[in-house]
């Protein structure tokens, strides 16, 4: 029996895993569709420019980032239903609306939606987290990863794909009303979240909020600023070479490349720090600065596909080994707010980078910066000990 089905085999079993992996992919499907299908709204149906798509996005992304600790925190107080009730209200009220308003109101009711934002991501990846023991996380976590990358790629694609036939308006509601319906399915299984049923005061800050912690955050958003820098990276080498068309075909074999990174992650026995892994990342994206025609830049991105899932399972696993089980809402949340600020500032980053120096400089500035970061928190942690 391969080595990779030896180790996922006992956590598929677990019909608890299977649940939430398969309500992570149903759950995530309309997150993905939603952002997209904004973008085309406003630069479609509302007659704005990419930038003012851009804002939004910002706007919809700034929300999110700042409403997840302290919605974490209540997770961790008062329990699933508590948090998830409150937000699907909200996202019924304010998504039946957002299709129908104009730039300005949309931007607001936009930031709303981003406050109460169903958290599912957190709720799904807590779950993974009590249904298995400490040594099984790994490959559970790396699991939902798997099902974390079919999301983002069918979700989006096919929304595109329905676009360009379809009024973004009534595709957007349709995305925001599948949104309400997954966090009503989410509120009825009422998913287990922590190791003991009853709610209670969450712990002291100041026994898990440290130096370990904060090095967590700073590997992991520096982990979403390189694969946000490396998206933009690829679309600019391929526009420069004037080949637009192969955009889809990259970025493709990127995705496929992240595939198979976390399911070898996941089937590892031994295990790589956080650090290690980004260090990885920052080593396989390298490649892609020197790459020249489609091909082989197809290549270089599924090997710098490998270390993405990697790098993002490993700073979620990190945080379960720091942070105590009645806390874990809480730090899930700073661990979004960190992953989608990185992801916001890797774009803008590469993109000042695209325009001085090109696309292949902003690959090898992912890389560097990757590189750096891994390197640093390396020495630190070692010097702590």
């Amino acid at each position: 029996m391969p080595m990779w089905v030896d180790r996922y085999r006992p956590v598929w079993a677990v019909p608890a895993v299977r649940r939430a992996v398969a309500l992570g992919f149903l759950v995530r499907m309309p997150m993905f569709t939603i952002g997209i299908l904004v973008t085309i709204h406003v630069v479609t149906a509302l007659g704005r420019s990419y930038t003012a798509a851009g804002v939004a996005a910002m706007v919809s992304t700034a929300a999110i980032g700042l409403g997840a600790p302290w919605r974490g925190r209540l997770l961790d107080r008062y329990g699933l239903r508590a948090v998830v009730a409150p937000a699907i209200l909200v996202q019924l009220l304010v998504g039946a609306a957002i299709p129908f308003l104009p730039y300005v109101p949309l931007l607001a009711a936009l930031a709303v939606s981003g406050l109460f934002v169903i958290p599912g991501h957190a709720l799904i990846r807590q779950t993974l987290i009590t249904a298995v023991p400490a040594d099984r996380r790994r490959t559970a976590l790396s699991l939902d990863g798997i099902v974390l990358e079919l999301s983002a790629a069918i979700g989006p694609a096919v929304a595109v794909g329905v676009a360009t036939s379809w009024s973004t308006r009534w595709m957007l509601l349709a995305a925001l009303m599948a949104n309400v319906a997954a966090g009503v399915l989410l509120w009825l299984l009422d998913l287990p979240i922590h190791q003991d049923a009853v709610p209670e005061a969450p712990v002291s800050r100041r026994t898990w909020l440290g130096a370990r912690f904060l090095a967590i955050l700073a590997a992991c958003a520096t982990v979403t600023v390189v694969l946000s820098a490396t998206e933009i990276s690829a679309v600019a080498v391929l526009r420069e070479a004037d080949r637009p068309t192969l955009i889809g075909v990259v970025l493709a074999a990127w995705c496929i490349g992240s595939l198979v990174g976390g399911l070898a992650y996941g089937a590892m026995r031994r295990q790589p720090t956080l650090q290690a892994l980004l260090l990885f990342l920052g080593l396989t994206t390298a490649p892609a600065a020197v790459a020249h025609g489609p091909v082989a830049l197809s290549v270089a991105m599924f090997v710098a596909g490998l270390g993405c899932q990697p790098a993002i399972t490993a700073g979620v696993e990190a945080l379960t080994r720091v942070v105590p089980d009645r806390a874990r809402g809480e730090a899930l949340g700073w661990h979004g707010s960190a992953m989608t600020g990185g992801s916001a500032m890797g774009a803008p980053l590469a993109g000042l980078v695209i325009d001085a120096r090109g696309g292949s400089a902003a690959f090898l500035g992912a890389a560097v910066l990757a590189v750096v970061i891994a390197v640093t928190g390396i020495v630190v942690l070692r010097a702590r000990r």
